[in-house]
């Protein structure tokens, strides 16, 4: 009777935590590491109910769901019960990448959600894979395959092991505008970030196959022509395979008719700056003149954003300038508008998924308690967008009560790593090859590190560098930078000159015209293998530590990095080796002006360049390795070193040296659309003061002469052909000029 007891007690027990279990009629099985109260904490819904209607399920399914705890469950419901089955989570151990060539693992690893030591996620996985095929999109590979799978490491670990089938990437082997009257296929191109890729392609990576990429490109397009004043303007592009896995894109443009503007006007009130005012808009209008008086939306900005800092310079934080253009009369009129002042309360970075938030921060020109300036966001939001490894910035704000919070959305660029192999040729240093590798955001941290190697006839240089930006300003960058060098200057100066050593300078961008540098460098400097025994060869031989000082400052205001037409540029660079620690010596002054002024109404330009150099030794004789040359790509007419006295035909260059060239320049077939620019010059120059010999006298040398600048997608090709006019007999001519870059 007592076994019989106890037996119908056991079934009791076990009777009460089926029902416990079950509540009614909610079944849960699978539980090995979870317990019903883990599992309450999950949800909302209370577990203990008697009953559960379908809407409590549904609202169950979807808590459970989300749970870091929870893997994966099964839910069925058959007479009235509901059952659950919970497979639950494991924590990760490893994650592996299989099959990915073109696509380095540490990429990969900093760009999905997944992480090691962290839950196992099934969203996070579907999220991942989309994450890894846009990455591999914008690489050209569009049919990329992904399976994920995953292997037990411990009870309750697992490895996840994403494996990627690439499949064949496609490529951009041509890009082709039509439609485009006003503005050159080349002009375009620099616009856009799609880029062809061909076999002659040495210098820039071009682009894979995105659809994305074209769409943006499009909308780059139409809004570059809109601020041109094409309010009417479409643009579509079409796709066609010219080989395998090679295509054509074709822009189809639809200009429009150019808006002019009629009239001009800015209000006044009298205000304490309004002089200045004034002073801008008489420039403004100037400016728009000589612009024929179409409308640009990027000149108009210009001088708002001018107008507007006057205003913030005198304390004036309750006014600003707008801009209105109106359309059935074609009057831009700049009114003014008063303004609640607010205060910058906080900036909120989003979409940055590899770079750190300190990074974009430190490229911001406002902060947290700043007065707000909508003209500081939006020329924030153009540097930003100017950034490498930043595709897309969309800048929003909200006020209320006076204060103003920011919020920053970008859209990076996943792919910062660059391959470049190219050959290079000059006038001056013959045919070359060069070779590099550069990530320019490092660990998402917006400094870049490259590592280059550069071959000639005359000079093999490797070099290691990392160029960093501090998060404390946007305006400096420090560069750091370990260099090999084997120079044969066998041909020239009589000798050769092995090189090693180490330098860092700081880089700081004063305002967007100036530019301010300064650094230091060391260097152990082996020339051996003289030519012969004379004493300006001589003087160089042997083992040197160097130690240089360098500072150089350029203001640069012309209207285009590669090929400008108007303002001004001009560089001051000093070098100093101190007598007491350098083992040879000197210093070294380099003046460098540049003017150009655009004709009116016109394509054509005319321009003056004008260079100078002075250098001396602390210590004896400068030595010939720290002289100027002159010739060849500085004074064309003339032999690369072709110009200036030698010392028993072994040439040693000059302290002191001038160059003056005057021209004439534009567009060969005097279209804005052809590739080809030609410049008519006249030059003049002498190099003179050398230590070795009595042969330095102030002796003028002239040139005349004709170039043709062809911008191809290899690069900016110059050839040039020039007689020289007035010449010592000693100098050496060459009247062909062949080179890779722009020939002024």
């Amino acid at each position: 009777m007592k076994k019989i007891y106890s037996f119908l007690t056991y079934i009791i027990l076990i009777l009460l935590c089926v029902t416990k279990l079950i509540a009614n009629n909610l079944s849960i099985n699978g539980l090995s590491k979870l317990n019903f109260d883990d599992l309450q904490t999950q949800t909302s819904i209370n577990l203990n109910n008697d009953n559960f209607s379908d809407d409590e399920i549904n609202t169950l399914l979807k808590d459970l769901y989300k749970s870091d705890l929870i893997f994966d469950l099964k839910y069925y419901k058959e007479n009235n019960i509901h059952y659950l089955t919970i497979q639950e989570n494991n924590l990760i151990e490893n994650i592996f990448f299989n099959g990915n060539i073109r696509i380095e693992d540490e990429l990969l690893i900093q760009s999905i959600s997944s992480k090691k030591n962290g839950f196992i996620n099934k969203n996070k996985i579907s999220d991942d894979v989309k994450l890894i095929k846009s990455i591999y999109k914008t690489k050209g590979f569009s049919d990329v395959n992904i399976v994920v799978s995953t292997e037990k490491y411990s009870n309750d670990r697992v490895n996840l092991i994403y494996k990627i089938i690439e499949n064949n990437q496609s490529q951009i082997d041509r890009i082709k505008f039509t439609g485009n009257t006003t503005y050159s296929d080349r002009y375009l191109l620099s616009l856009i970030n799609t880029k062809a890729r061909n076999f002659y392609n040495i210098f820039t990576s071009g682009s894979n196959l995105n659809i994305d990429n074209f769409n943006f490109d499009v909308n780059k397009i139409k809004s570059f022509y809109k601020q041109k004043g094409f309010f009417n303007v479409n643009a579509n592009f079409s796709i066609n395979e010219t080989s395998v896995n090679k295509y054509t894109v074709n822009f189809f443009i639809e200009e429009g008719l150019r808006t002019k503007l009629d009239n001009i006007e800015i209000e006044t009130l009298n205000l304490e700056d309004q002089s200045s005012i004034d002073k801008n808009f008489e420039k403004f209008k100037d400016k728009i003149k000589k612009n024929n008086f179409y409308y640009d939306q990027e000149m108009i900005d210009k001088f708002t954003d001018t107008i507007n800092k006057i205003l913030i310079s005198n304390n004036n934080y309750n006014t600003i300038y707008v801009s209105n253009f109106e359309s059935n009369t074609n009057s831009l009129l700049f009114n003014q508008k008063k303004t609640t002042p607010s205060i910058i309360n906080k900036i909120n970075i989003v979409g940055n998924n590899i770079t750190k938030d300190k990074t974009i921060r430190s490229k911001l020109s406002f902060e947290p308690g700043d007065y707000f300036n909508i003209n500081l966001i939006n020329s924030t939001k153009n540097q930003l967008s100017q950034i490498r490894y930043i595709n897309k910035v969309n800048i929003s704000t909200e006020t209320s009560n006076g204060k103003s919070d920011i919020t920053i959305d970008i859209e990076e660029n996943k792919t910062t790593g660059r391959f470049l192999a190219g050959g290079t040729f000059s006038g001056d240093y013959g045919a070359g090859i060069t070779f590099s590798v550069k990530d320019d955001n490092i660990f998402g941290s917006g400094n870049s590190l490259e590592t280059n190697f550069s071959g000639n006839e005359e000079d093999i240089l490797f070099s290691l560098s990392l160029v960093q930006y501090p998060v404390s300003s946007s305006n400096i960058k420090n560069s750091y930078s370990i260099f090999n060098n084997e120079k044969d200057l066998i041909n020239s100066f009589g000798f050769k000159a092995d090189e090693f050593g180490l330098s860092y300078s700081i880089n700081f961008d004063y305002d967007e015209t100036i530019d301010i540098k300064t650094g230091l460098s060391y260097k152990v400097s082996d020339r051996h293998s003289a030519k012969k025994s004379i004493s300006s060869i001589n003087d160089n031989i042997g083992e040197y530590n160097i130690f240089t000082y360098n500072a150089s400052i350029r203001k640069d205001s012309t209207n285009d990095f590669l090929y400008p037409t108007d303002g001004a540029k001009n560089s001051l660079y000093f070098e100093y080796s101190p007598k007491d620690i350098s083992d040879d010596s000197y210093y070294k002054f380099i003046i460098k002006s540049d003017i150009y002024k655009k004709l009116k109404n016109s394509n054509r330009f005319i321009f003056l360049s004008n260079d100078f150099g002075f250098a001396d030794s602390l210590d004896g004789n400068l030595s010939t390795i720290n002289s100027f040359s002159l010739g060849g790509l500085n004074f064309k007419g003339f032999d690369y070193r072709g110009i200036g006295p030698k010392q028993d035909g072994v040439y040693v260059g000059g302290n002191k040296f001038f160059t003056s060239t005057i021209g004439y320049g534009g567009s060969f077939l005097f279209d804005d659309k052809d590739n080809i620019n030609t410049k008519l010059f006249y030059s003049l120059g002498s190099i003179w003061d050398n230590d070795y010999t009595d042969d330095d006298d102030f002796d003028i040398r002239s040139s005349v002469g004709l170039s043709f600048d062809i911008l191809t997608p290899v690069g900016p090709i110059s050839l040039s052909y020039a007689l020289p006019i007035e010449k010592n007999t000693n100098d050496l001519t060459n009247e062909f000029n062949f080179s890779i870059g722009t020939s002024f």
